[in-house]
């Protein structure tokens, strides 16, 4: 039985997590991969009106919308790529109806709608990478709850705990789940924005369960009637695996040098 490996780096997964329009696409199919917690399923989407399939799986929860076919709800890039489930002949489109007129062209569909009852073979994935690529999940993940002010996607991701910590670049610090949580839908009141550069992101596994992820991030913030400013910082988390995943248990955010970190570079 073949594997499948998890592949690309961080830009493409990373762009294409912050671009998708999750909204918009809809499931054409599903592969299983087995994990070391378990059996994962993710997801290969498509652009029903442009018939574009987009190149990493994600993860996510099925929707059920008006049209019939299945849409995606908390959706996550990964590091494993459709074409080379579709390769190894692992990816399933059974059940997934998928309508388009691209180009003029006729509707194609499944004849089953909804999740689908099949299930394709699980494969083992090698450790390596591994982390890396359920450490990108969660902070895909944090970065577009923050983004879209969305409480329960941020909330998901983080450590439920008195000793979580959000280190603010000013200084002042969070201390505790709940207090941080509020502190951000309060900062959501106004502009808040977080655009991370890509090109310097890094992932290290310091220990078994701990990983942490740095990167520059160019943060656009302002109150509800001032104009927003934009500020370069470097931002850090400490991640933990628990029995529910990979949960930001600390955040600690650092000022950069102006110009350091800009859209693109």
């Amino acid at each position: 039985m073949q594997a499948l490996a998890p592949q690309g780096g961080f830009l493409s997964s990373l762009k294409q997590g912050f671009a998708q329009d999750v909204e918009r696409e809809v499931v054409r199919g599903h592969f299983d991969v087995s994990l070391p917690s378990g059996t994962q399923r993710y997801y290969c989407l498509l652009d029903p009106k442009t018939g574009k399939s987009e190149a990493n799986a994600v993860s996510g929860q099925l929707v059920s919308r008006r049209d019939g076919m299945t849409g995606m709800k908390g959706a996550a890039v990964t590091f494993y790529r459709c074409t080379d489930a579709e390769q190894k002949g692992m990816l399933v489109t059974t059940g997934y109806l998928v309508s388009s007129s691209v180009g003029g062209g006729s509707s194609r569909a499944a004849t089953v709608q909804g999740p689908p009852q099949v299930h394709a073979p699980t494969v083992p994935a090698p450790a390596a990478g591994l982390t890396q690529a359920e450490v990108l999940t969660v902070y895909t993940r944090f970065i577009a709850g923050q983004n879209a002010h969305d409480r329960a996607a941020v909330s998901d991701v983080l450590l439920n705990s008195n000793d979580f910590v959000w280190t603010q670049h000013n200084g002042n610090s969070v201390w505790g789940y709940q207090e941080a949580m509020d502190a951000f839908e309060k900062s959501w009141e106004g502009i808040w924005r977080l655009d991370p550069q890509l090109n310097e992101l890094r992932i290290a596994e310091v220990s078994p369960g701990v990983a942490v992820l740095i990167t520059p991030l160019l943060f656009t913030g302002g109150a509800p009637a001032e104009s927003p400013s934009a500020v370069p910082v470097r931002w850090g988390g400490v991640f933990v695996k628990t029995e529910s995943g990979w949960r930001i248990s600390s955040i600690f955010i650092t000022p950069l040098e102006s110009g350091h970190a800009r859209p693109g570079s």
